[in-house]
């Protein structure tokens, strides 16, 4: 086998993250070491960012137990029936990882007692889950009442007693409600009792529970779930370890006069994974040791990146990843695929690639953002036509206010940056010639263009700047007049 099918081989077998395989986390931000810390954390990423990776990196430590729970196979539970499920497991695994730390023969009373605590918890658990979310119920009380009747006399006449029994029934009816919820919530205090008694007989380890794709689970649940585990983690040594796309995502929310989840910053600290495109040359050091990485593991001791490729197509190969491992991994092995043996990656061959690999970041609208989808596909048509079609150019401006305006419109933006499928090049610019306002500098994707050799087309790269750091081209872009173009959609 040459190397460069050795390197091929080892990059299909850990393109994605599983239990049993995946490419060893690539950490130069030293993400790893701050997620083993003794605090919430959620790890923010686009799909194929590495997410799955990193919390899976931080297994198989005796520092702390280890508890894993993808969400995803519980995307179709009702809510808050997915808290019991997500219990359960959790229950189940802590048992798991007893049995291995604690076996029989290693004669340990509290973890035997805490074994048979978890053995009961599971059974309630089951019981649980069975039961309505809601029911109200009416108990009927049978009251039976009796009176004794006496009649008399006086001492000097005839005296006669008289004696009867006078039975009354009435009925009374209690109606009983319940609710699934509520009754949870009132169980918080005995499953944070429970893991402080847990971890206090297993050594005094920390629980890390990793809930994995949160953005799987319906908007308007996620909050909620995160709120019920997150007072379970106050006072407790447990603590929540998330994985989610960030727009995809709600971890708090305002109800009445308190809230609901984890506040960013206060209950929970932010990972971000994703490499962008406003930060382009460390995106390009990241990949270039994510190959290195690759080669090395591979045992492709004659390859390295030079040998590779051509010109500029390492570069394009970045670009149409739009900073995203898995995407850059995936297009790879399409263009060594395409490359006859002993040439080199060139430029068009990456554009071509990313081109035919479209559809599959476009079946992620309807997989990922459920009823959300028609309007996202509206408006990626929209941009493609406003930028690509008309303007004949990849970059496009929207000034900052317009976003502030048009919550929706900015959602949808941020989703589809989320999606893969647009990418912000600058976060805060201004427009040339200059008109005072700040705008936002976003790229499509390269594989929306239509083929790799546009004609008529005024390509703008990344962070490229003339010798005094003007970014001019970038800011001379088109700018996408918000108002005008829903009116025009709708």
């Amino acid at each position: 086998m040459s190397d460069i099918d050795k390197l091929t081989a080892y990059i299909e077998e850990n393109l994605r993250s599983t239990v049993n395989s995946g490419m060893n986390f690539i950490d130069p931000k030293k993400f790893k070491s701050k997620l083993l810390s003794k605090q919430n954390h959620v790890a923010f990423g686009r799909r194929g960012a590495g997410k799955s990776s990193l919390v899976s990196s931080i297994k198989g430590s005796d520092q702390h137990i280890y508890v894993y729970i993808n969400l995803e196979d519980y995307k179709d539970i009702s809510f808050p029936n997915i808290i019991l499920h997500v219990l359960l497991s959790l229950c189940k695994q802590m048992l798991a990882n007893s049995l291995q730390t604690s076996p029989w023969y290693k004669f340990r009373l509290g973890a035997i007692r805490q074994r048979q605590r978890l053995k009961k918890l599971i059974k309630e658990l089951n019981t649980e889950i069975k039961r309505p979310d809601s029911q109200d119920t009416g108990v009927t009380e049978k009251i039976v009442s009796e009176k004794t009747g006496e009649l008399g006399g006086t001492n000097t006449g005839i005296s006669a007693k008289t004696g009867g029994r006078n039975i009354k029934e009435k009925q009374s009816t209690t109606n009983l409600s319940y609710n699934k919820l509520e009754e949870l919530k009132l169980t918080i205090n005995k499953y944070q009792e429970f893991c402080v008694s847990f971890a206090k007989s297993h050594d005094e380890l920390p629980i890390f529970l990793i809930l994995d794709d949160l953005y799987f689970l319906k908007k308007e649940i996620q909050p909620y779930l995160i709120d019920f585990f997150h007072r379970l983690s106050k006072g407790t040594p447990l603590y929540l370890k998330v994985a989610t796309i960030k727009h995809r995502s709600i971890l708090y929310t305002p109800e009445h006069s308190s809230y609901i989840g984890a506040e960013l910053g206060h209950d929970i600290h932010d990972i971000d994974l994703d490499y962008t495109l406003d930060k382009f040359d460390d995106m390009q050091s990241f990949m270039r040791n994510l190959i290195e990485h690759s080669i090395s593991e591979s045992g492709s001791t004659s390859l390295d990146i030079d040998s590779i490729f051509a010109g500029e197509s390492f570069k394009q190969l970045c670009l149409a990843s739009g900073g995203v491992p898995r995407d850059f991994l995936s297009l790879f092995l399409k263009v060594i695929q395409s490359t006859k043996q002993g040439e080199k990656v060139d430029k068009v061959q990456v554009t071509n690639a990313a081109i035919s690999s479209i559809n599959n970041k476009l079946a992620g609208i309807s997989k990922d953002t459920q009823d959300d989808a028609d309007t996202l596909e509206k408006y990626l048509l929209g941009v493609k036509e406003f930028v690509y079609s008309l303007n004949r150019t990849n970059v496009f401006l929207v000034a900052k206010e317009d976003l502030e305006r048009f919550k929706d419109f900015r959602q949808a933006l941020k989703e589809l940056v989320d999606m893969r499928l647009l990418h912000i090049i600058d976060a805060n610019t201004s427009c040339a010639p200059s008109d005072g306002r700040r705008y936002e500098a976003y790229m499509i994707d390269v594989g929306l263009y239509d083929n790799s050799r546009p004609r008529n087309f005024t390509y703008i790269e990344p962070g490229s700047a003339d010798n005094k750091g003007r970014k001019d081209k970038m800011r001379a872009a088109p700018k996408l007049n918000v108002d005008q173009f829903l009116s025009f959609r709708n």
